[in-house]
């Protein structure tokens, strides 16, 4: 049995998907099952990372696990209490989404990067099996401009013109994490996860534009701007500060590089953003 956490959200359920089309033995941990549609053959058990006895009781009888935290000032201690239930359970593999450099100190310098460099190290200090998993930007973020993409035929953007970044496609990052589960020799390692090609957004939107049959265009704003709309939005002011940070970290250069770890983990090539905006066509109003 394979527990996945977060299987309402974006990795959590393309993990899922992947290891049900695998043919494999899926429990999904979920706060309010009721409000869960989950699909045929999914065991659904209540419970949530504060919540001790109701992970034990999740990870009775399972193998394997896939966790996945929400990013946030408590994500910490939130994955702590799930790596220290997986212990109690010696559970057997943990496969833990990180993001693309938490390995290296630099990460530090950035709160959503620091986050997952210290939770990495909760998970190797408790002698739990596991595997890091390190994605780069998701392709699904643009799926929060839809309303605009529809109605306006543009994307808003807080990085610069010359600004790319390597975005990955979730869906090849619960392929990945299926594979990983369901294979061998992948404990005690880290997979960094991009996408075929660095891209500004000026391209982005001119490929998804092509894909969608309609002319996209690109709007840039200043990160403080992007920072504001969020907080507007209704989003913690924690969340919106670490998303101005990524905005200027993308700015670097860092995160346009191409890695081999879908390639060689799923032995095909990433999918592009061509393929996410065809996926995602009636999303966007094409």
């Amino acid at each position: 049995m394979i527990l996945v956490t977060g299987a309402t959200g974006t990795t959590g359920g393309a993990t899922m998907r992947a290891l049900l089309e695998a043919g494999a033995p899926v429990r999904a941990l979920v706060r309010t099952p009721a409000s869960f549609a989950a699909p045929d053959g999914v065991e659904v058990v209540q419970g949530s990372f504060e919540d001790d006895a109701s992970l034990d009781a999740a990870l009775a009888g399972v193998d394997k696990a896939f966790l996945v935290g929400a990013s946030g000032e408590h994500q910490i201690d939130q994955e702590t209490g799930f790596v220290r239930a997986a212990s109690r359970a010696r559970l057997g593999h943990l496969v833990r989404l990180s993001v693309i450099g938490a390995d290296h100190p630099a990460a530090d310098s950035l709160r959503f990067g620091r986050i997952h460099r210290l939770v990495e190290m909760v998970v190797m200090s408790t002698g739990v099996p596991y595997t890091f998993l390190r994605p780069n930007g998701f392709m699904q973020n643009f799926l929060g401009q839809a309303g605009s993409i529809t109605g306006e035929g543009a994307i808003y953007s807080g990085l610069s013109r010359t600004a790319q970044v390597s975005h990955i496609d979730a869906a090849d990052i619960g392929a990945v994490a299926a594979a990983v589960l369901l294979g061998s020799g992948h404990e005690g390692k880290g997979y960094a996860l991009t996408g075929p090609e660095g891209l500004t957004d000026d391209e982005v939107a001119r490929r998804m534009g092509v894909a969608l049959g309609r002319e996209i265009s690109c709007v840039h704003v200043p990160p403080a701007q992007v920072g504001a709309g969020m907080v507007a939005a209704g989003y913690p002011q924690w969340n919106a500060d670490g998303i101005v940070e990524l905005l200027n970290f993308y700015e670097t250069g860092m995160a346009a590089g191409v890695a081999p770890g879908v390639e060689e983990l799923l032995g095909r090539p990433a999918r592009t953003i061509d393929d996410f905006a065809v996926d995602h066509r009636a999303t966007f109003g094409g």
